[in-house]
């Protein structure tokens, strides 16, 4: 093989290389896709299997009760968030001696028609994240005696898009007036960051964390 030939041969390898890496950076990030899903649907599941218990547990009365409350709970806050006509709805049934629940948001279109589904087919940009959030609160709040101390949320609404975060940060703010808790939340979107009483951002400069007030 003479030079102008291993200079050839050299491009095609390098080609290759090229697109091979290419095609296992995209299969890189499509994992951390699938595993970033998996585990917010973990949290999701968690939630819901904490309501499951909660209404297995509880009287016919108290189901009642539990059901109301948690359904004006959730119902705010999709309200508040997305500022339409929409609600969330609790199913309860019979399924050889034990109560199951069923979930789901009944929404308006833009054309006036009313559709009914799971919180994860719903429409609108993080419907299903503030579903999961309100549950939280609303199981909070059922809790007896009553638990003290702030509450920490971990990067609440992620999946809520931009132009409903303020919105989901002035429930948030409502929330905490109401109910007098703190709330104490670390979040990477500056709408949330702005409805709080405080506020600090870290950077990370050279392996050291720099703190600043807002």
């Amino acid at each position: 093989m003479n030079l102008a030939q291993l200079h050839t041969h050299i491009q095609t390898l390098q080609s290759r290389y090229d697109r091979d890496s290419g095609a296992l950076e995209q299969l890189r990030h499509r994992l951390q896709q699938a595993e970033a899903q998996m585990e917010m649907l973990r949290e999701r599941l968690q939630v819901l299997e904490a309501v499951q218990l909660l209404f297995n547990k509880t009287s016919e009365l108290a189901r009642a009760r539990v059901k109301v409350h948690v359904e004006q709970v959730v119902t705010a806050a999709l309200q508040a968030v997305f500022g339409r006509d929409i609600r969330f709805e609790i199913l309860l049934t019979d399924q050889a001696g034990q109560t199951a629940a069923s979930w789901r948001v009944v929404d308006t279109t833009d054309s006036g028609e009313t559709v009914s589904g799971d919180p994860e087919d719903a429409r609108g940009g993080g419907i299903s994240d503030v579903v999961s959030l309100a549950l939280r609160l609303a199981l909070l709040e059922l809790v007896r005696p009553r638990l003290g101390g702030p509450i920490l949320l971990d990067e609440p609404g992620k999946h809520v898009s931009a132009e409903h975060r303020q919105a989901l940060g002035e429930f948030l703010r409502a929330y905490a007036q109401r109910t007098g808790r703190q709330i104490i939340m670390v979040t990477h979107h500056e709408e949330l960051a702005a409805v709080a009483d405080v506020a600090y951002r870290i950077d990370r400069k050279h392996g050291i964390s720099e703190v600043t007030r807002l």
